[in-house]
C-alpha cells in the first residue's frame, strides 16, 4: 500500500514554500506588524469555524489556556512579526533557512530550561544547520539580486530578525508542549493560539493611524497573497502535517516538513527567474540534513 502520509509531508513543506512566495510582497507592501495581524487574523476566524463545527475542546483548564496564550503571543506577536521582517529584507529563500535554526534553539531552551540532555548527534545536527546556515549567507551576491532576493542593505538586520523569529518559535513551542502532550485537540489549541496571537498585534495597529489607513487601503493583489498565504501555509499546510503525522512516524514526518528550504529553491529558480547559486542548495541540503539528525537523535 502506498504510504500517502509522505506525499502529505512533503506537501507540507511545498504550502510552507508557496505561502512564503506569496508573503514576500506582502509583508514588504504592509510592513511586518499589519500583515502578520491581518493574516493572523484570517487564521482565527477559520479556526473559529472550525471549533464551532467539531467543538472546544472541554479538557482545558484555565492553566492550559493560559500557556497557550503565552505561546501564541510569542509564536505570533514576536516570531511572526520578526519572521516577516526578516523575509522583507532577506528573501524567502534565506528566510526559510534561518528557520530551520528552531530546532537547534528548541533543544538549546529544553537543556536550559527544562534540563533535557541533548545527544551527541544532536550537537552535530546544531552544527550542521548553522553550517549550512553560514553557506547560504555567504552565497548572496548583493550585485546580482534579483526578485525573491530581499535588499541588499539590510542582510544583517535581516538575518538577526530571523534568528530572534526562530528563537521565539522554540520558546512558543515549549511552553505550549506540555498542553499539547496530553492530547489536546489541534483545533482548538490552534484557535486559542491564533486568537491570542492576533488580538496582541490588535493594540498596535489599533493605535497606529498610519497602519489602519493601510488595512482600509489595502490593494486587493495583496489582499489575495495575505489570504492565500494564510489559507495555503495554514490551512493546508497544517491540515496535511496533521495526516502526515497520522500514519507516519513523527521523526521521519518532522524531517519531511522541514525540507522547505529545498523545496523554495525551485520554485524561486521557475517563478524569479534566476537560478539559485550552488551554495544556496549546498547550505539547504546541509541545514536539512542537521534537522534531521536533530529530530531523529532521541
Amino acid at each position: 500500500m502506498t504510504s500517502f502520509w509522505i506525499f502529505a509531508a512533503i506537501g507540507t513543506a511545498t504550502c510552507f514554500a508557496i505561502s512564503s512566495l506569496l508573503a514576500y510582497d506582502a509583508a514588504r507592501s504592509l510592513g511586518a506588524v499589519v500583515f502578520s495581524f491581518v493574516r493572523m487574523s484570517i487564521v482565527a476566524v477559520g479556526f473559529a469555524l472550525l471549533v464551532l463545527i467539531s467543538d472546544f475542546d472541554p479538557s482545558l483548564d484555565f492553566w492550559d489556556i493560559s500557556l497557550l496564550i503565552i505561546s501564541g503571543i510569542l509564536g505570533v506577536f514576536f516570531s511572526n512579526t520578526l519572521r516577516y521582517s526578516s523575509l522583507a529584507r532577506v528573501g524567502p529563500s534565506l528566510q526559510s533557512l534561518l528557520n530551520t535554526t528552531t530546532a537547534p534553539f528548541a533543544l538549546a531552551l529544553g537543556f536550559l530550561v527544562l534540563g533535557q540532555v541533548v545527544s551527541g548527534l544532536s550537537l552535530i545536527g546544531v552544527g550542521i544547520v548553522f553550517g549550512g546556515l553560514v553557506l547560504a549567507i555567504f552565497s548572496r551576491n548583493s550585485d546580482a539580486l534579483v526578485r525573491f532576493s530581499g535588499e541588499s542593505g539590510n542582510v544583517t538586520s535581516g538575518i538577526l530578525f530571523g534568528l530572534a523569529s526562530a528563537l521565539s518559535r522554540a520558546g512558543s513551542v515549549l511552553v505550549a508542549a506540555p498542553v499539547m502532550l496530553d492530547g489536546t485537540d489541534l483545533i482548538s489549541a490552534t484557535f486559542v493560539r491564533s486568537l491570542a496571537g492576533s488580538l496582541s498585534l490588535l493594540l498596535t495597529v489599533v493605535l497606529s493611524t498610519e497602519r489602519k489607513a493601510q488595512i482600509r487601503s489595502m490593494p486587493m493583489p495583496i489582499a489575495r497573497q495575505v489570504f492565500s498565504s494564510a489559507v495555503i501555509g495554514t490551512g493546508l499546510g497544517m491540515t496535511l502535517q496533521l495526516y502526515a503525522l497520522s500514519g507516519g512516524p513523527v521523526g521521519v514526518v518532522s524531517t519531511l516538513t522541514a525540507t522547505t528550504p529545498l523545496v523554495i529553491l525551485p520554485l524561486i529558480w521557475f517563478f524569479g527567474k534566476a537560478r539559485p547559486p550552488g551554495l544556496a542548495w549546498v547550505g539547504a541540503i546541509r541545514a536539512v540534513s542537521g534537522v534531521a539528525l536533530n529530530v531523529n537523535a532521541g
